[in-house]
């Protein structure tokens, strides 16, 4: 059994207009990228940073960090390769998921837009020792 834990390192939000934004209609752009820090028998250590700016410009959000994920060698590479080349590596979406409670946070308290939970959709994987996901649309 696989254990993913993730360690928050920075956040950072900037609402980008004075107006409560709270209920506007916006798009997030998303620019996320995984690169692996250390690697290790039945342990690998990412680092993470996920840059998200919507459109029209109403606010930007970062949240970067680490992920430890422990388990067998083989369960651990299946985590890192998507299922299809149109979908995200489980890795990321576990990732995503588990800093998605701060994001939702931290909107609130700038009264801006929340992002979608689902939110990545498209990644590619650079090389083996990391993955970048493209910029999505919500």
């Amino acid at each position: 059994m696989v254990d993913v834990k993730v360690a928050i390192k920075t956040v950072e939000g900037s609402r980008l207009t004075e107006e409560d934004a709270q209920d506007s209609q916006v798009t997030y752009d998303v620019n996320a990228l995984m690169s692996e820090a250390e690697r290790t028998y039945q342990q690998l250590t990412l680092k993470f940073n996920i840059k998200m700016g919507t459109k029209p410009s109403v606010a930007t959000l970062n949240v970067s960090g680490m992920a430890t994920i422990k388990g067998e060698d083989n369960e651990i590479d299946s985590l890192l390769t998507p299922k299809d080349k149109d979908s995200p590596p489980q890795i990321f979406m576990i990732i995503y998921q588990k800093v998605y409670a701060v994001l939702y946070l931290l909107c609130g308290s700038l009264k801006i837009p929340y992002p979608s939970p689902g939110l990545l959709k498209t990644v590619e994987v650079s090389s083996m020792n990391e993955v970048s996901a493209a910029p999505v649309n919500d």
